[in-house]
């Protein structure tokens, strides 16, 4: 699934992203790389998200995160850390 279909509150594991070369540059410095966790705190209208990442908090627009393909981690997993799952 896309991480803009994902919901408030949950907690997201990036598979793929799928942007052009300067694009992924940019997310890899904010610490959005594949198999980090994502969990979205709020979303702004339609067109936005604020999410948590590695301990921080990142704003992303609609175009990216579409863009960005994730899966849902379950309660089970987000007791399981690892390197790149740290918040």
């Amino acid at each position: 699934m896309k991480l803009y279909n994902g919901q408030k509150n949950h907690t997201y594991e990036v598979n793929y992203i799928q942007v052009d070369a300067k694009t992924k540059k940019h997310l890899q410095n904010m610490g959005i790389t594949q198999g980090v966790r994502i969990t979205i705190m709020a979303k702004l209208g339609n067109h936005a998200y604020v999410m948590r990442i590695r301990g921080s908090r990142v704003a992303l627009g609609e175009a990216i995160l579409r863009q960005i393909d994730v899966n849902e981690v379950t309660k089970e997993d987000l007791g399981k850390r690892g390197p790149n799952n740290a918040y």
